[in-house]
């Protein structure tokens, strides 16, 4: 019956998004009188460079603009702005000289962009997992320190150094740079980390997984490298491309009892990895969007003949879609597909619901590996609170004299489907097969991106749950 119900369910969510996304826009006028770009201020970047704001404007001095355009090109462009994640007001106001000229202003205020942050972390899918499946077992907690710099020359650089102990040890270090050339269209970015464990997942059983652990013993190890160049010939088109290496061993315990967790009985599995990802961004707020929409599209090649342990292409493609409904309403759409086109896929190389970045709400605590899946998910949400709190108007620090917030309650639907069954899994009755829940749910948005959603679902079955979780659903 919950089946049937939630068929009708995507049916009528997807009715109304089609029919939403016809209807005209209200209040349109045609202005043919034009007005030219005189000076652009910029205040309150007293970290950042200049450059790196002027990238994100759709205009430049003496340009010719239509007058009934000329708003919405401010709205564009104080939203690109803001998406550079480096401050945490933007205003882009027009100053009018005359009928044909008109100044502009940019005022910001920035992000404080080092943070020294404890991690308390844990090393599981979720939080469900954690505490019902793991029974709240504190040693499957990752503990140490991450120092964060995220404008570390002005020129929104970013930095990150972690040192973490725990359920994983890790030692990692990343850098990237949006821009490198003169024309601010090509960026770099570099990353390594080495990491061991005690406790490795070794096979999944009824859609759980089920771990192996030594106290005295590191089962896996495992180092990293990567370097990344990025591409960005328009405001909101990005072509990203990285090459990595990745060696892990694990201890002949592993390789034994499961044969296929680096293939072949290996006690070691190292590879080069090729990627590329093209995006089109048109998100009004990428942490948190209401408007817009989002397109990409992801390839990775396994190895590259170098050591040849691994051979395997995998490809996913993400399309997103934001409605505002007006009166504070608004709709999110996600659609996703993946498929890995090895017919040999290490355990370790694991991918399905349940993992990062694919899931089905309600089924928080199982994972559903396969090589293949499809995944819709949509949310009608309704804005019924946003303000800015004064926490106190006397910090030294002026980045955190206020707190903007807003909350949402939302009702929302996912269905997936997800094909073959991987090797060393027992008791798939889920694959090959529709899964699919509805809930209820309110969402938290506050500043430096932060989000928190509190959920509660029913899916296919007829399982429920309260669900917590620090990250966007859409």
């Amino acid at each position: 019956m919950l089946s049937r119900t939630l068929h009708i369910a995507l049916l009528f969510y997807l009715g109304m998004a089609c029919a939403l996304a016809q209807q005209p826009p209200q209040d349109a006028t045609i202005d043919g009188s034009t007005v030219t770009i005189g000076s652009i201020y910029i205040t309150g970047n007293e970290k950042t460079r200049e450059e790196i704001i002027v990238r994100e404007l759709g205009f430049e001095k003496g340009d010719v603009l239509k007058k009934s355009d000329l708003l919405e090109i401010l709205e564009l462009d104080r939203q690109k702005i803001i998406n550079t994640r480096l401050f945490i007001t933007v205003e882009v106001i027009p100053l009018l000289i005359s009928d044909s000229e008109v100044d502009i202003l940019i005022k910001l205020q920035e992000r404080w962009y080092i943070f020294p942050v404890p991690i308390f972390k844990l090393a599981d899918r979720n939080f469900t997992e954690w505490w019902v499946n793991q029974n709240r077992d504190f040693s499957r907690v990752n503990w140490g320190a991450q120092l964060f710099h995220m404008n570390l020359t002005g020129r929104n650089d970013r930095l990150s150094a972690r040192l973490q102990f725990g359920f994983t040890k890790l030692y990692a270090l990343q850098y990237s740079l949006p821009y490198i050339d003169k024309n601010q269209k090509l960026g770099i970015s570099f990353s390594a980390s080495y990491a061991t464990n005690k406790t490795v997942g070794l096979s999944t059983n009824g859609h759980r997984q089920e771990f192996i652990s030594f106290e005295d013993e590191t089962l896996r190890k495992n180092i990293n490298a990567n370097v990344g160049f990025t591409y960005r010939p328009t405001f909101y088109t990005r072509h990203t491309f990285d090459l990595g290496y990745s060696n892990t061993k694990v201890q002949d315990t592993v390789a034994i009892a499961n044969p296929n967790y680096l293939g072949d009985a290996n006690t070691r599995l190292q590879y080069l990895r090729l990627s590329y990802v093209f995006s089109r961004d048109l998100r009004d707020f990428v942490a948190y969007p209401l408007t817009g929409s989002y397109f990409r599209v992801a390839a990775n090649q396994f190895g590259l003949g170098v050591f040849k342990e691994i051979n395997m292409l995998t490809t996913r493609a993400t399309y997103s879609k934001f409605f505002d409904l007006g009166k504070d309403f608004f709709q999110a759409n996600r659609l996703e597909v993946f498929k890995n086109w090895a017919d040999n896929i290490p355990y370790v190389r694991r991918t399905g619901f349940g993992y990062r970045p694919d899931f089905i709400r309600g089924y928080e605590k199982y994972v559903i590996e396969t090589d293949f899946l499809i995944s819709y998910r949509t949310s009608l949400k309704w804005q019924f609170l946003e303000g800015v709190s004064n926490l106190n108007e006397r910090s030294v620090i002026p980045q955190f004299r206020t707190l903007p917030y807003a909350f949402y309650f939302k009702v929302f639907m996912d269905v997936g489907y997800a094909g073959d069954p991987l090797q060393n899994n027992e008791n798939n009755f889920w694959n090959n097969d529709m899964v699919g829940s509805l809930g209820v749910g309110i969402d938290i948005v506050t500043y430096y991106d932060f989000v928190m959603r509190f959920e509660y679902s029913v899916n296919r079955e007829g399982g429920t749950g309260f669900y917590f979780n620090l990250r966007g659903a859409l």
